[in-house]
C-alpha cells in the first residue's frame, strides 16, 4: 500500500522491497495517460533492473489475477481499495517478484520439530511424513500471498499448518480403516492405500489425496467400495476422525 501511494503521488514509475525476498514494480494511471508507450516501457525496465537478483524467482502481475483462478477477488479488492479497482481495470499495473526460496526457508523453519520433510520444487513440492505424502502448488501460493496482501511468514506459516493437518487426517484414516476391516492386509504405497485379501491378492486400491477436500464423504464412498468387496466385513459406526501423528 505504501508502494502505491508513492507511484500514485508522485505520478511515475516506482520499486520498492516489500518484504525481503518480495518486490513490487508499480505504473500508476497517469503514466499510461502522460507517456507514449515507448517511455513507459523504458521507465518499467529500468524499475525492473532495480530488482535484485533472486534464487527462484517468480513474477506475479494483479492485473491478470483472473488468470491465477484463485478465488480472492472479494479479498483483493478489500485490502486494496481503489488501487484493486484501478488494478482490476487495467488502469494500473502492479508486478511483484517473489524469491520462492525465501518461501521455502520460512516454510522449513515452520516445520521444525514437526517430522515432516519437505522436497520444494515449483510448481508442486512434495511433503513426506512416514509412509505419507502430501503436496501443495507453490506457485499458487505465492499468487494467494500477493494477491491477499500477506507477507513470506504468514504464507508459509499458513502452509505448513494445512500441510500437517492433511498428514494427520491420511494417517488417522488408515488406522481407521487397517482396524474396520482387520482381516485385510493394508499398506500405504506413495498416494495409495492398498488393501490386500489374506491370500495377498490386491482388492482395492485409494487414492488418500481424496481426503483434501471432504475427508468424511471420501471415506464414506470408501466404505462402500470395501463392504462391496466384502460383503462378510462387519461395518463399525462411523466416526470422526481421531487425533493421530503419521502411520
Amino acid at each position: 500500500m505504501g508502494l502505491l501511494d508513492l507511484s500514485y503521488a508522485t505520478r511515475r514509475v516506482t520499486h520498492g522491497e516489500i518484504e525481503t525476498g518480495v518486490h513490487a514494480v508499480v505504473a500508476p494511471p497517469s503514466c499510461h495517460l502522460a507517456a507514449k508507450r515507448e517511455a513507459l516501457e523504458a521507465d518499467l525496465r529500468i524499475a525492473f533492473r532495480q530488482v535484485p537478483e533472486m534464487a527462484r524467482p517468480v513474477r506475479l502481475a494483479l492485473e491478470k489475477m483472473a488468470q491465477y483462478e484463485l478465488p480472492l477477488e472479494d479479498d483483493f479488492r478489500h485490502w486494496l481499495g481503489s488501487y484493486g479497482e484501478d488494478i482490476i481495470a487495467g488502469k494500473t499495473n502492479a508486478a511483484v517478484f517473489v524469491d520462492l526460496a525465501y518461501l521455502e526457508a520460512s516454510i522449513l523453519d515452520r516445520l521444525d520439530g514437526s517430522g515432516v520433510l519437505m522436497e520444494f520444487n515449483a510448481p508442486l513440492a512434495l511433503f513426506r511424513r512416514g509412509g505419507l505424502l502430501d503436496y501443495a502448488n507453490v506457485l499458487a501460493q505465492a499468487a494467494a500471498m500477493v494477491f491477499e496482501g500477506r507477507s513470506l511468514t504468514d504464507a508459509a506459516g499458513r502452509l505448513a499448518q494445512q500441510t500437517c493437518d492433511r498428514l494427520e487426517t491420511y494417517a488417522a484414516t488408515f488406522w481407521k480403516l487397517t482396524r474396520l476391516y482387520s482381516d485385510c492386509r493394508w499398506k500405504i504405497v506413495h498416494d495409495t492405500f492398498l488393501m490386500e485379501a489374506p491370500g495377498g491378492n490386491i482388492l482395492l486400491g485409494l487414492h488418500y489425496w481424496e481426503l483434501r477436500d471432504d475427508p468424511k464423504a471420501a471415506l464414506a464412498d470408501w466404505r462402500l467400495q470395501i463392504e462391496s468387496l466384502l460383503p462378510e466385513a462387519l461395518p463399525q459406526p462411523f466416526a470422526d476422525f481421531r487425533e493421530a501423528s503419521a502411520a
